[in-house]
C-alpha cells in the first residue's frame, strides 16, 4: 500500500486533455506531477511505500492512491511513466530488434531479470534498460494508455538548450549519476555512472565533460535530484556556469510550489 508524504494542488480546474500526467518510479513508492499544455505546474505529489509483490495488489494499491488523491488518470493530452534504470543502452534504429534485447543489455555487461525497451523520436533511437517488468505492468494496466519513459530518453529531451553553448545535465541518485552531454543542439552522450564517494562523482562528471570537448567559457552544468550544498559546491569551480535544474514547467503557478525544492523532481516537468 502506498501511503501520501506530500500532495500540493493548485485552485484551478482543466478539463484532463488540457494537461499531462507525469509519474516517476522508485523503488520505494513514485512521485507524479500534472502539468497543463501551458507549461503550468498544477499539482505534485508523493508516494511512499515498497511495491506489493503481486501484480495485482500494485494495481489495487495505484488505482487506491490517485483515486484518494482526487485523480482520475484517463483524458489526459498525454501519461508517463519514468522507469529509472541503473543499466541501458542505446540502440539506432536501423540496427534494433526486439528479439535481441537481452542481448543488448548482456554486450553492455548486465544481466538483467526483467528487461523495457523506449523508442525515441529525437535520437531515432531506442533504449533498452533493466527494470522491473511486473510492477511497470501493474502501473500500465492500472493506467490505460501511459507511455513507459526512461531516464535518459527524458533528458535527451534537453538538446535544444545546447544549442548556444555546451550543455550538461547530472541527474544524481543514491551512489549513481545519470550524465548526458550535449552540444549545438545535439545529444552526445548519455549514461548511467556508480561512485563510491564525492570525489569519484567528481571525478567522472569532469571526465565526461573533458571525453566530449565540452571545455567552453559557455559551458553550463545542470544538476537535479538529489543534489545538496556540498555536491554542488564540489562541482562549481570545474564550470563556468552551473545551476540548479528545475525542469522546463512553469512553477510560479501557485505559492505553494515555491517550498517545493523542485530539481529533487525536475524529471517529472521536462
Amino acid at each position: 500500500m502506498y501511503t501520501s508524504k506530500s500532495l500540493i494542488t493548485t485552485a484551478g480546474e482543466l478539463a484532463p486533455r488540457e494537461k499531462r500526467l507525469s509519474i516517476c518510479l522508485r523503488a520505494d513508492g513514485f512521485s507524479f506531477a500534472e502539468v497543463a499544455s501551458s507549461g503550468a505546474l498544477l499539482s505534485f505529489g508523493e508516494a511512499e511505500g515498497r511495491h506489493a509483490p503481486t501484480m495485482t495488489t500494485v494495481m489495487a494499491d495505484v488505482k487506491a492512491f490517485f483515486a484518494a488523491a482526487g485523480i482520475r488518470p484517463l483524458g489526459y493530452a498525454s501519461m508517463e511513466l519514468i522507469v529509472l534504470s541503473d543499466e541501458s543502452v542505446w540502440v539506432p534504429d536501423e540496427l534494433y530488434s526486439s528479439l535481441a534485447n537481452r542481448t543488448y543489455l548482456r554486450l553492455a555487461g548486465s544481466t538483467p531479470d526483467g528487461v523495457l525497451t523506449c523508442h525515441s523520436r529525437t535520437l531515432a533511437s531506442t533504449a533498452v534498460f533493466a527494470a522491473n517488468e511486473q510492477v511497470v505492468t501493474a502501473f500500465k494496466v492500472a493506467m490505460p494508455g501511459v507511455a513507459v519513459m526512461h531516464q535518459h530518453a527524458k533528458m535527451a529531451l534537453l538538446a535544444p538548450r545546447s544549442q548556444n553553448h555546451p550543455l550538461l545535465l547530472t541527474h544524481w541518485r543514491k551512489g549513481l549519476v545519470d550524465v548526458a552531454a550535449f552540444r549545438d543542439g545535439r545529444y552526445l552522450f548519455g549514461n548511467t555512472l556508480r561512485f563510491a564517494s564525492e570525489d569519484e562523482a567528481v571525478y567522472h562528471v569532469v571526465e565526461v565533460m573533458r571525453s566530449y570537448a565540452l571545455e567552453d567559457p559557455t559551458t553550463e552544468l545542470l544538476l537535479c535530484g538529489d543534489v545538496d550544498r556540498e555536491r554542488f559546491a564540489a562541482l562549481r569551480p570545474y564550470f563556468p556556469h552551473a545551476n540548479l535544474f528545475a525542469g522546463t514547467a512553469d512553477c510560479r503557478q501557485d505559492p505553494a510550489f515555491r517550498t517545493l525544492p523542485v530539481y529533487r523532481y525536475a524529471l517529472l516537468l521536462i
